[in-house]
């Protein structure tokens, strides 16, 4: 007997293939599943011979399910069925192992052909040898929910997925930009397409994704910026349309770019809070001809959604750059009061940079460098003027008192989703490679780099420039210290970029140029050190 799992949550659908599959082998067991929770529950109590699952369940995505058999070793053979496979799904989809893929809308003779193809590969010691296809199933047999209207509303339903849980999940404005144009895309089947916002004060297009579909799947180039009077897109922004469907006579193609023509094209405006901010066009389509209102109205239900989405950025980003903004003002009055200590924060961020620079970081991890850089002492706010402002040196339970603010710091920034990564350096920043740091006794690789950078740089700038408790040290001091701890408090790979700055010429003391005076050792240097 074989066996075979079918996933599928249409039941119009599902009782066609249910159909087919029957006709198609004999003798046959088909086990049928409307959600990943089923299908996991039926591959843990029976042994399956082969899967025939629709791409999108009410929970989730069959891929899912399948790279966990995967990982499992069970290498079931599979026909993936979908009417929304997009290129990086249909790479997933490849890398799982799956050849057999299903367009919706199909007729049953594909499906046939598929069961065809994936039967060669069950291993028919594991099957009764009576298992073998019968007979091609006749278009009389077919029922009559074969209609290509029913392939349609459940493709519509897998690209609204697509547009209401897919496209959320990005949180930057060009990966949400390039996910629209992907559906989008995929919604009119056009090869190529592009969206561009529109730059108000110099009455420009700036390019945000264009996207090429060839053999090897969808590919993003770059094209350069336009002026406005160089497409056919201003009647878009003036509201005078609402949608531009170029249909060419004679064959004619025409340019919506420069150096982008397009048989035909498609475009809606970019809205931002109702105002025309930009334009989506779609080339090449497919199917030529008028567009259906079923089609023009989701294109517009994806412009309305995607107003939403980045309107929401904005607010977030706005909302974002205006609180890193006070918590910087913030660390600012407060070096403030200590003339010693001014402007502290801003030297140790962008020492912290040229080291994360030197170190081969990427723009992202030296973005976080520079802000954690400005807020690693935040947690001062929550440490008394008495023992902050005190000039003499620390009593023990004073100087526990300052060990406190990297964890208040941390406190401070744990509300703030966009400063997490922000907060690994607030609070490590004064862990130590070997162990013996606070407040969480980290070492080697178990403190973020970027917490050991600013630790490297925090302590330099201690010791060069003066202090209420002592004065400036000069940079030989400074290199000395950073050799004999290279390894033990400070990062190995940190120190030689530190050193070779201070060597260059890129660091600076507040020390005299004759002052050369190592009298000072480190543990005397410490508890003096633990006050910025």
């Amino acid at each position: 007997m074989l066996n075979i799992c079918l996933l599928e949550d249409q039941p119009a659908v599902r009782s066609v293939m249910l159909e087919v599959i029957n006709v198609f082998c004999h003798p046959v067991n088909v086990g049928c599943a409307t959600s990943l929770k089923e299908a996991r529950e039926m591959f843990r109590d029976n042994n399956w011979h082969a899967m025939v699952s629709d791409l999108s369940l009410g929970d989730g995505q069959s891929l899912e399910l399948i790279a966990e058999l995967r990982e499992q070793g069970n290498n079931i053979p599979v026909i993936l069925v979908s009417g929304f496979l997009t290129p990086d799904k249909m790479r997933e989809a490849k890398a799982l192992g799956i050849v057999e893929v299903l367009h919706k809308p199909f007729h049953p003779k594909a499906l046939q052909v598929g069961l065809e193809r994936l039967l060669k590969t069950v291993n028919r010691e594991t099957i009764s040898h009576e298992t073998k296809p019968s007979r091609e199933v006749p278009a009389s047999s077919l029922p009559s929910q074969l209609l290509p209207e029913m392939f349609e509303m459940d493709r519509h339903l897998g690209l609204l997925y697509r547009m209401f849980n897919e496209i959320p999940q990005h949180d930057d404005v060009v990966q949400i930009c390039g996910s629209a144009l992907s559906l989008a895309m995929d919604m009119v089947h056009t090869e190529r397409g592009f969206m561009a916002l529109f730059e108000r004060g110099q009455q420009q297009f700036i390019m945000v994704t264009h996207q090429e579909t060839d053999e090897s799947g969808l590919a993003e180039t770059v094209i350069p910026n336009c002026s406005v009077a160089d497409t056919p897109f201003g009647s878009l922004l003036d509201k005078s349309e609402d949608l531009i469907h170029f249909l060419p006579e004679h064959g004619h193609a025409q340019d919506c770019w420069p150096g982008l023509s397009a048989s035909d094209y498609v475009a809606v405006p970019l809205r931002l809070q109702g105002v025309p901010m930009g334009v989506l066009c779609l080339m090449d389509c497919q199917s030529k001809g008028e567009l259906s209102d079923r089609l023009k109205h989701m294109l517009r239900l994806l412009m309305t959604h995607l107003d939403t989405l980045l309107d929401n950025c904005a607010v977030h980003a706005a909302l974002d750059k205006s609180m890193k903004e006070t918590l910087i003002a913030l660390v600012r009055s407060l070096e403030a009061r200590d003339k010693y200590t001014k402007d502290h924060s801003a030297r140790v961020s962008k020492m912290a940079v040229y080291f994360a620079r030197k170190l081969g970081l990427d723009d992202e991890t030296i973005t976080l460098v520079r802000t954690g850089g400005l807020l690693h002492d935040i947690g001062k706010t929550g440490v008394p003027d008495s023992v902050l402002l005190k000039p003499g040196k620390f009593t023990d339970r004073e100087f526990a008192i300052i060990k406190t603010h990297p964890a208040i710091g941390d406190s401070i920034l744990r509300s703030m989703d966009t400063l997490a990564q922000e907060r690994q350096i607030v609070r490590h920043h004064h862990e130590r490679v070997d162990g013996f740091g606070y407040p969480d006794k980290l070492k080697g690789e178990e403190i973020p780099l970027v917490a050991r950078i600013v630790c490297v740089a925090d302590a330099i700038d201690a010791m060069t420039t003066h202090r209420v408790y002592r004065q400036a040290k000069p940079l030989s001091f400074c290199i000395e210290q950073l050799k004999q701890n290279s390894g033990t408090q400070f990062d190995t790979e940190v120190v030689k970029v530190a050193i070779t700055a201070i060597e260059e010429g890129h660091v600076n003391t507040q020390a005299p140029p004759e002052d050369d005076d190592f009298g000072d050792v480190l543990p005397a240097f410490l508890p003096a050190y633990a006050k910025l």
